[in-house]
């Protein structure tokens, strides 16, 4: 593995305080082969509560069994199922027939409410049963919905991941749809030395679980650190990325997991240095890389030692122009930042100064007149989700996930995860039937799986049973789900205490009536209904 380490200016000038960006890397060689690889053991662990029904619940079957079809024989898996109650559906074990095991998978039924820390625990029980260091011992979580039954407190459960990654056993943590809490799968991920994963939509579940077993089975070192060491020169050390880190007097510690095949892992450092007095190069601080690289009779443990220098001139004219590649990762990384800003601006109604966070990167982006097409991607995404922010209209649950979500992967060093989100989103968004909006204009027609109904008559019910007005035959939609009710010129809308809940715009009906406009999408469980006045082509 190659380790090196860049800065956006290796010039300083005198008398001068300064800001000074580090990028330090680590490039890993290829991917093991198949022979060559670290064993996994694995610990699935599944949400079948009620509201996983439908769609969800059959995308995960078809992503867990993905991932029995792709592990060997050398692999150890077991698999748990969680709703308020806690199963072990296959207890630990190597893959000797997958057939049976795909089969038992494929009969994951769904009901009930979330023990997600009583799942977890359980998984990491499992996993204990075969922990060794010449494994990769992980525990995979699937929810779509909030934790509610065992261990509800957040520092709690991210206390014990801690623990759990101290031990050897990691966490990986997945939320599907738009009713989880990410900040709570995001803390356990960080703190379990795992990743997260955002399925924004069921049909997603799949390509997230290859994107991970593609990871695992690429594993070439694990446990890496970023040591700093710095002198005096340096008064202040901030991290532009989101690892976990341990500071001492005069050093920091970045925690940055495991490194996988073909790899290159960042991390980008702001150091503030105050006015330095005398020309000539000193070095101000130094880097250490610390991990363990997979050899074909175990691990070894390798030490990695980087001096960071710099040039202190007399004049500021004699100052080269910054790194471009070091300034790129600094303006991807301080964008990723904005957004995180931005969600906690718009949790208290700050909808001007989030949308303000996000333009004023937008604008440094602009003006750092950095080539590169990732940046002008980044400039965009941030401008329209500005522009979403501003009035606070465009605020919801899947938003706030969604922009969570960006600044996550960004700052752990998977940008390219960010990317492929905001492409799935543009692609949703293009397939989505083009109906605008009209505020308090009721719609006339409904149409759901390219069928349109009228609406007319004073009560209309919707749900999967035949005596409803217009019959949704899916698993996710309760027998009697909603019903639309005429109140004047108005079509008010209410959930009949469905299983999987009803959302307008994607906000869920909790108990009271919505007045239907034209351009309204509704989702019934997972099935999507959109109301206007003219037929949709």
């Amino acid at each position: 593995m190659q380790a090196d380490l860049f800065l956006d200016s290796d010039v300083l000038t005198v008398g001068q305080a300064h800001k000074l960006y580090v990028l330090a890397r680590l490039t890993s060689g290829p991917a093991p082969t198949h022979q060559r690889r670290l064993p996994l053991n694995l610990g699935l662990v599944i949400d079948h509560s009620g509201s996983m029904a439908g769609d969800k619940i059959a995308y995960t079957r078809q992503a867990a069994q993905f991932l029995v079809q792709n592990l060997s024989a050398h692999d150890t898996l077991a698999v748990v199922l969680y709703n308020h109650e806690v199963e072990t559906l296959l207890p630990p074990q190597r893959l000797t027939n997958k057939d049976a095991v795909v089969q038992r998978i494929g009969a994951i039924k769904t009901g009930g409410t979330t023990n997600l820390s009583g799942g977890w625990l359980e998984g990491c029980n499992l996993v204990g049963q075969n922990l060794s260091e010449e494994q990769l011992n992980r525990v995979i979580v699937m929810t779509d919905g909030l934790a509610n039954r065992g261990i509800t407190d957040q520092s709690r459960l991210v206390a014990l991941v801690q623990q759990q990654q101290e031990q050897g056993i990691s966490t990986t943590t997945m939320g599907l749809g738009a009713d989880f809490n990410e900040d709570l799968l995001m803390a356990m991920a960080d703190a379990g030395g795992g990743a997260f994963y955002f399925i924004e939509s069921p049909e997603v579940a799949p390509l997230i679980f290859q994107e991970e077993l593609s990871g695992l089975l690429s594993l070439v070192g694990q446990n890496l650190t970023i040591q700093m060491k710095f002198s005096d020169h340096i008064d202040a050390v901030r991290q532009l990325n989101a690892y976990p880190s341990d500071t001492g007097v005069h050093h920091v510690a970045y925690r940055l997991g495991d490194i996988f095949g073909d790899e290159v892992k960042t991390l980008v450092l702001e150091l503030s240095i105050p006015d330095l007095h005398d020309p000539g190069e000193i070095e101000i601080a130094s880097l250490r890389f610390e991990y363990d690289e997979l050899t074909d009779v175990g691990s070894a443990r390798r030490q990695i030692e980087l001096p960071i220098r710099v040039k202190v001139v007399p004049y500021a004219a004699l100052l080269p122009p910054p790194n471009k590649d070091v300034r790129r990762s600094v303006l991807l990384l301080q964008a990723a930042q904005a957004r995180r800003e931005a969600v906690q601006a718009a949790d208290h109604g700050e909808f001007q100064e989030a949308s303000q966070s996000l333009r004023a990167v937008a604008e440094a982006i602009e003006q750092s007149q950095v080539i590169s097409p990732e940046l002008d991607e980044e400039r965009q995404a941030l401008l329209k989700q500005a522009e979403e922010l501003e009035s606070g209209v465009g605020y919801d649950k899947y938003s706030r996930k969604s922009m969570q979500t960006q600044a996550f992967y960004t700052m752990t060093d998977w940008h390219e995860g960010t990317q492929h989100l905001r492409t799935r989103e543009m692609e949703r968004i293009i397939r989505k039937p083009a109906v605008d909006r009209k505020p308090g204009v009721t719609p006339t027609l409904m149409m759901w799986n390219n069928r349109h109904f009228p609406l007319d008559g004073e009560v209309i019910r919707i749900g999967r049973a035949a005596q409803n007005d217009v019959i949704i035959d899916r698993r996710s939609v309760s027998r009697f789900h909603c019903q639309l009710t005429r109140q004047g010129d108005q079509l008010v809308l209410e959930d009949l205490s469905s299983t999987n809940g009803t959302y307008v715009n994607d906000v869920r009906l909790q108990g009271q009536s919505h007045p239907l406009s034209v351009g309204d999408v509704v989702r019934v469980g997972d099935e999507q209904v959109v109301f206007h006045n003219t037929p949709v082509e």
